[in-house]
């Protein structure tokens, strides 16, 4: 009769480990971070393509919380595409977002977005995505909003774990 008991507690400790596991697991999140070789990946396969295209560009890249990871102004840049590189990539982390579709939607009467805290709302920005989360962004500067635009966005698609 003792060994049926000690049975019984043994299943019931069991059920109760195994249900707080869970709920521990409940209060955190696991993503996927963006490396220092995966910003690397990225920051390579922009200016990469950006020198396909002749351009002479800033391309900064950020991980999900807007902080930079990578940068590069090619040779020949302009010295304020710099800090605008950074900002481009900054806001796509951080609003999840094409700087190009926050162009289009304040140019769409949401003029709004314009006081959100460190908006760049101008193309040339792309999110990275895995797994349904930014986990980074890429921006690019100095060269015509369509190119800048090209380019970040190829790179944050071609990105793969």
């Amino acid at each position: 009769m003792k060994h049926k008991f000690l049975g019984a507690l043994a299943v019931l400790f069991c059920f109760t480990a195994a249900s707080a596991a869970k709920a521990d697991e409940d209060r955190v999140l696991k993503r996927v971070l963006l490396s220092s070789a995966g910003a690397k990946s990225l920051l390579n396969t922009a200016e990469s393509d950006a020198r396909k295209h002749g351009m002479k560009v800033s391309i900064a890249v950020v991980d999900a919380s807007g902080r930079l990871l990578a940068f590069i102004r090619m040779d020949d840049a302009q010295t304020g595409t710099d800090d605008t590189a950074i900002k481009k990539a900054k806001t796509a982390a951080l609003y999840s977002s094409r700087g190009k579709v926050l162009a289009e939607r304040v140019s769409q009467n949401q003029a709004f977005l314009m006081t959100l805290p460190g908006v760049a709302a101008v193309p040339g920005s792309a999110p990275v995505i895995v797994d349904q989360h930014v986990i980074g962004a890429v921006g690019v500067s100095g060269s015509t909003d369509d190119l800048d635009d090209t380019v970040a966005t190829d790179a944050a698609n071609k990105f793969q774990i």
